[in-house]
């Protein structure tokens, strides 16, 4: 009995070692995991802290969906690259921004690089309760989260502008895998260390010691990447506890003209002069800030900051409250703005020099927006206009200017736009008080530093007299009438001798080509001389009444090619239509090719057809349609592509006139002419 009892006690003593082993693996294991995920938690939520710090808040509030190969977007992009390089464990780094009851993407770091990646605007289909608070303040997953991305746990930081305000959140990720690797990891060794405990206590404290070891070794290889980070920012950074500098940058150093021991004891407000721009006192202004800062309100404001050897510089700084070593602190960032101030003012004192020179003008100087509305307007413009700048800013130009064309202003503002060139124009208004004034004006286009067109500014100077005495001299040439119907009546019969020696030499003519062309020029010189005559006859001396020359013209072309009326019926529609001279002869030309491609090859064979001529006006414009059922005109023939000196003349001569011609082929052919009317001086 007695030799068993060593034997059950040993028993016992193995029992009571196994369970003892398997409670403290147990217990090991329950200790090491969380203290792994609250290791893990900690450096996310210490990294996104840290990120958050680093991204320009107001740069995020206006990246928008198309943004995303703008230098903003690049830059911001880059920012989260370097910054997760320096953190291997990290997967993702990435800036979301609420948008009303969603959550969508603004930077993803894989943008670019990878195909999977979130594009600005991209919805996060499916928010956490801890994504939405990091909106609020710095957070971490309580478990794994699996998206499209992976599953990973993830922190959140928010994003501020400089004016506190939060416009999104940093988010980083670290995969399950690499967590429950190091999970693993613990978790064998801490069962090593309770078996070779068992086995062997020194060896047991020698492992101990050697996973401590390690451990310390990842917490340095952690604090010498903050370190880099830290040092490579070109920012000023530093660390302020109790309202004193503990730490700095190299950068700091050099922004501040001392060394990092100069500056530590030292604070904000010995870096300042004594009072800021506005007169409130430097020190009211920074104990106001870093009060804010340490309640968790991120803190940007421009500030007037010293050097330690005194020379002043107007700076942004910015202020955020972390943790080290358990207690509260304050990182601020300092980024020299003297340029950007100076830069700022000159372009003030710019703009006031040209408002001084636009004030003083003795013209009407007017800035056009895109939608035609008006920006900006002078004195003398307002002045005419008697009314204020807040009276005409925003209105349309036609309400604020009104013309006899204002369409026509309309399309020369859009063409200045599209084009980007000058134009000049006369336009008769009519000024509050009933008058009648003319302006010549002239729009030039206003552009950015990439030439594109971003408003045309307006000079318009007053005309009026000039314009009199041009209709003073209009009504003065009357006298003048008989001799230029002379004039006409000579150049009317020059213009048939010219016509009866290109028939006489057709006659003699043996060619077919030839004697065709020779018609042709024939008809065309009769159908100016037409012009001439209708001049002569009529009691106007710069117009003639066009429906009477159209039936004329239409019987000389009949004749010329021996066409009756009753095979070919031709109506003309164009009643008390005036033309004026300048207009009426190249219209003369067009119709007469018109009609000479109809009368030689849209009936062949001796068909019959219709041809109808209207030709009309809306008061602004001369509208010419001319059609025929013939065969068409080829799919392959166009004003552009055309050996035809028919179609070239019609196109030429539409051009000639500042109009538009149309071509359809639908049941034959049709023309569509539309040019504008020449306005009589006095209209």
């Amino acid at each position: 009995m007695f030799s068993r009892v060593p034997e059950k006690m040993s028993m016992i003593l193995l029992l009571m070692i196994l369970i003892f082993s398997g409670c403290s693996i147990l217990y090991i294991s329950f200790v090491t995991t969380n203290a792994l995920k609250e290791q893990a938690r900690a450096d996310i939520r210490g990294f996104a802290t840290f990120a958050a710090s680093q991204i320009d808040g107001d740069t995020i509030a206006t990246l928008e969906p198309g943004d995303e190969q703008s230098a903003e977007f690049l830059a911001m992009r880059d920012t989260l690259i370097r910054m997760k390089n320096a953190f291997p464990d990290v997967k993702n780094a990435y800036i979301l921004r609420r948008q009303g009851s969603t959550v969508i993407f603004i930077v993803d770091d894989d943008y670019g690089l990878n195909p999977g990646a979130a594009s600005i605007g991209q919805v996060y289909s499916s928010p956490t309760s801890e994504m939405l608070q990091g909106f609020s303040g710095p957070v971490v997953e309580q478990e794994f989260v699996t998206d499209q991305w992976g599953t990973t746990l993830s922190g959140y930081s928010p994003v501020r502008d400089r004016n506190g305000n939060v416009v999104g959140l940093v988010g980083v990720d670290i995969e399950k895998q690499v967590v429950i690797n190091k999970q693993n990891v613990i978790n064998w060794t801490s069962y090593m260390i309770v078996f070779l405990a068992i086995l062997m206590a020194v060896f047991g404290v020698l492992g101990v010691e050697q996973v401590r070891s390690k451990l310390m070794k990842d917490l340095s290889d952690r604090e010498s990447r903050f370190h880099a980070l830290f040092e490579e920012t070109y920012d000023a950074i530093l660390i302020l506890v109790d309202g004193s500098f503990t730490d700095c940058n190299s950068s700091a150093e050099k922004l501040l003209h001392g060394t990092k021991a100069e500056i530590q004891g030292k604070d904000l407000i010995h870096l300042a002069p004594d009072f800021q721009a506005g007169g409130r006192l430097s020190a009211e202004v920074i104990r106001d800030r870093l009060d804010r800062a340490l309640s968790g309100n991120h803190q940007r404001f421009e500030y007037r900051c010293r050097t330690l050897d005194g020379e002043e510089f107007d700076a942004e700084v910015s202020l955020i409250s972390i943790q080290i070593d358990g207690a509260v602190a304050v990182q601020a960032i300092v980024r020299d703005i003297t340029e950007v101030k100076k830069a700022e003012e000159a372009l003030r004192q710019s703009e006031e020099k040209y408002r001084i020179l636009s004030e003083a003008s003795p013209n009407a100087i007017y800035i056009i927006n895109k939608d035609a509305t008006v920006a900006y307007a002078n004195n003398y413009a307002l002045r005419m206009l008697r009314k204020s700048l807040t009276d005409v800013k925003g209105k349309r130009l036609m309400e604020v200017f009104p013309t006899d064309d204002a369409e026509m202003q309309i399309q020369i503002i859009v063409g200045v736009f599209q084009h980007g060139h000058d134009v000049r124009r006369d336009d008769r208004v009519t000024t509050v008080d009933g008058k009648e004034q003319w302006l010549s004006s002239i729009f030039t286009p206003l552009k950015d530093d990439a030439g594109r067109v971003t408003a045309v500014l307006c000079v318009s100077y007053d005309i009026t007299e000039r314009k009199a005495m041009e209709h003073q001299i209009a009504a003065s040439l009357h006298e003048k009438e008989y001799l230029l119907k002379e004039i006409h009546h000579r150049v009317k019969n020059n213009l048939q001798v010219i016509s009866s020696l290109l028939s006489m030499q057709a006659d003699k003519a043996t060619d077919r080509n030839v004697i065709d062309s020779l018609t042709d020029s024939q008809n065309r010189v009769k159908s100016i001389a037409l012009v001439h005559e209708k001049l002569y006859q009529s009691k106007s001396l710069d117009q003639i009444e066009y429906g009477d020359y159209l039936n004329k013209i239409v019987m000389h072309l009949f004749d010329t090619y021996n066409v009756s009326q009753s095979k070919i019926a031709c109506t003309v529609h164009a009643e008390d239509i005036f033309v004026d001279i300048n207009q009426a002869v190249p219209c003369s030309l067009i119709i007469n090719e018109m009609l000479t491609n109809t009368l030689k090859y849209a009936f062949p064979g001796g068909r019959n057809g219709q041809i109808a001529i209207d030709f009309s006006t809306d008061g602004k414009n001369y509208i010419l349609k001319y059609h025929d059922n013939g065969i068409g005109v080829p799919e392959g023939v166009s004003f552009e592509r055309t050996e035809s000196l028919g179609m070239k003349l019609i196109y030429g001569l539409t051009m000639q006139l500042n109009g538009t011609v149309e071509l359809k082929r639908e049941e034959g052919t049709t023309f569509i002419v539309t040019f504008p009317r020449m306005q009589k001086p006095g209209e």
